[in-house]
């Protein structure tokens, strides 16, 4: 603050006037005006501490920096709600990871390996981080020094100098896929629990959502925003998806929800109108018919979107596997997503299906397909496909035996009709 004149009177315009420093401009300076001095002066401090100004940053300062840089840089209204959903999301890691540590109060000019491998060191402690955890971690410290750096903030990136592999037995194995998903006992139950809800609350569309999201694979945020004219002859379009905006830590405030024309990827699909999927559908349009006529949404809902929101189909998800003694495990990430692992690995596993189709089919990539949520092949199918082969040979490898042995036959009987007697 030292480094800027302010003036002791306002201008003609009756605003007091003052310049800053600002690299991203070609004049190299910025005029900042307001209508008191003291305003004026709370306006270059909030500019001195934003990106442009030259005045040292904390870790935590850096990453609101980083944070507001990400949702500024976005020109549609659909993409910024996606965006916002992001960053809410990061600040969820940052606060878990470092939040009232001593760490984000460095100032990053000053922050060491040493300190960046103590705070890495602090977590391992009081969390039992997985490699997907331990990397979120690590993300953060690597964007804020990365940006601190390229923005001249430090002088040196030391995120770079660390030694991260010492910490290798410190991290849990990741949980098995299999583990991830349902088994089948449970997928049965929780199929029987839904029926018998539609059953005793045949109005009740939640339970219908969350069906629809199991025998199709769905992404929860795909399920609300489906509409009728989303439906074809023979496949289903999936291109919109609802997003959740969580509120600022804090603020009291609730989440809110937004249709988007987009799925989380950006992967637009058709998913093919199955026998099991024609079934559900021809179900779900005799409920419009007697309790919600005319609606264009498949799961219409008096909110300001006119759908139901995907936590309310969670919270229904929760109630039902607390009924049934399913856990609900963060350690394993086992939600409504998991369902996804059951329905890619069952496609996988058919006569013909492969890891490329499914990713098609459920908007991956097939390495993120095979990676995170095909649980394995059905080893009882496969040992009975190779039983059926193995028996098909074997049964070629009689025929061929057995003909020559008719052949000879039939010629020792011609000849036997030469013989006397």
């Amino acid at each position: 603050m030292k480094k800027v004149t302010f003036p002791k009177k306002p201008s003609s315009d009756g605003y007091y006037h003052c310049y800053v420093k600002d690299p991203l401009k070609k004049s190299g300076r910025k005029q900042i005006k307001a209508k008191t001095l003291e305003d004026l002066q709370k306006k270059v401090r909030t500019y001195e501490n934003g990106e442009s100004g030259d005045a040292r940053r904390t870790f935590r300062e850096a990453y609101e920096i980083l944070q507001q840089r990400t949702g500024d840089l976005v020109k549609t209204r659909e993409r910024h709600y996606s965006v916002s959903n992001t960053v809410s999301r990061h600040w969820q890691t940052y606060n878990r990871f470092f939040a009232g540590t001593d760490f984000e109060k460095l100032h990053v000019d000053e922050i060491t390996e040493l300190d960046i491998e103590a705070v890495c060191r602090l977590n391992l402690e009081r969390y039992n981080l997985r490699k997907r955890a331990w990397q979120s971690m690590r993300t953060v410290i690597k964007q804020v020094m990365d940006l601190s750096f390229h923005r001249r903030w430090t002088m040196e990136n030391n995120y770079l100098r660390c030694d991260f592999a010492q910490f290798k037995d410190m991290i849990l194995p990741d949980v098995p896929i299999a583990e991830r998903a349902y088994s089948q006992e449970e997928m049965d139950n929780v199929m029987a629990f839904i029926a018998e809800k539609h059953r005793k609350a045949p109005s009740y569309l939640p339970a219908y959502a969350l069906e629809m999201q199991i025998i199709m694979g769905l992404r929860r945020g795909e399920v609300p925003p489906l509409r009728w004219s989303d439906v074809h002859d023979f496949w289903i379009g999936i291109e919109r998806e609802q997003i959740t905006l969580k509120p600022q830590t804090g603020t009291g405030g609730k989440d809110s929800f937004h249709i988007v024309g987009h799925t989380k990827n950006g992967k637009n699909r058709q998913f093919p109108i199955t026998r099991e999927v024609r079934d559900f559908l021809d179900r779900l349009k005799e409920v419009h018919r007697l309790y919600y006529p005319g609606s264009e949404y498949l799961f219409p809902a008096d909110s300001p979107e006119g759908v139901i929101t995907n936590s309310t189909v969670y919270n229904f998800y929760r109630r039902m596997c607390r009924a049934l003694d399913i856990p609900v495990c963060q350690d394993t990430v086992r939600g409504t997503h998991a369902f996804r692992r059951n329905a890619i690995s069952r496609y996988v596993n058919l006569d013909g299906g492969s890891i490329e189709d499914a990713a098609r089919l459920f908007g991956n990539s097939a390495l993120v397909a095979e990676k995170h949520y095909f649980t394995g092949m059905d080893v009882e199918r496969f040992r009975k496909v190779l039983d059926g082969e193995a028996g098909r040979g074997q049964m070629d490898l009689d025929l061929e035996d057995v003909i020559p042995f008719f052949l000879r036959l039939k010629n020792l009987l011609e000849e036997s009709k030469t013989l006397p007697g």
